[in-house]
């Protein structure tokens, strides 16, 4: 009887592995496009989720870095660029916006402001890590980062928008003319600071569903 139990228990676990692999990964899954490769001289600790806002995007991620000779090293994050997840229950992210870091011999951490990637998966929290990707060859991800790469996306119904326009392509069918043409209509970066100074952080810190 105890090892009719053991069976049933061992099918029982069996099954599970199995409907979790049969769970959709919806959204980006294949992350292709030309390699980036960081400046040699700057070390990557590591890149997690990360409690600080950013003005590029609703979801931080902290990129904690250090220069790997006596000077100041710096590179430029490209929009586009991608970051890829080491946990598949959890999002691939997406910068839209080119970040510049730099670091000496110190540690580290640069805020990036990214954006989420797969709507049915949970946003990455702090304990969530990534890698650096490639620069998107993905169409539609493409055609956002032209799109917003004037455009002051600093404000959360901003920042929304832009994270409905990914899903959009990563997660259903692709932008609609009328989507293209309200995300043309958002303010330039020089417009706004004009009338309100600069741009504030992000005031949501969550891939918006």
């Amino acid at each position: 009887m105890k090892s009719l139990h053991l069976a049933v228990i061992a099918l029982a676990l069996l099954a599970l592995v199995a409907c979790d692999e049969l769970v959709p990964d919806d959204g980006l899954t294949d992350l292709t496009g030309d390699p980036f490769n960081l400046n040699s001289n700057i070390n990557v600790t590591a890149i997690t989720g990360n409690a600080g806002l950013s003005p590029n995007g609703p979801f931080t991620l902290g990129m904690t870095i250090s220069s790997r000779t006596s000077n100041v090293e710096t590179d430029v994050l490209p929009a586009g660029l991608l970051l890829k997840r080491r946990k598949k229950d959890t999002q691939h992210m997406l910068l839209l916006k080119a970040h510049t870091i730099t670091t000496g011999t110190g540690s580290k951490t640069e805020l990036l402001g990214s954006f989420c990637c797969n709507k049915n998966r949970p946003s990455p929290d702090a304990g969530d890590t990534f890698d650096l990707g490639p620069v998107t060859d993905n169409a539609g991800l493409k055609q956002i980062v032209n799109l917003v790469q004037d455009k002051d996306i600093s404000g959360s119904g901003a920042m929304w928008m832009v994270q409905r326009a990914v899903y959009m392509v990563t997660d259903s069918t692709g932008l609609t003319q009328a989507y293209i043409d309200s995300l043309e209509a958002l303010p330039g970066k020089t417009l706004l600071a004009r009338r309100h100074g600069p741009a504030a952080g992000s005031l949501r810190r969550a891939c918006f569903r």
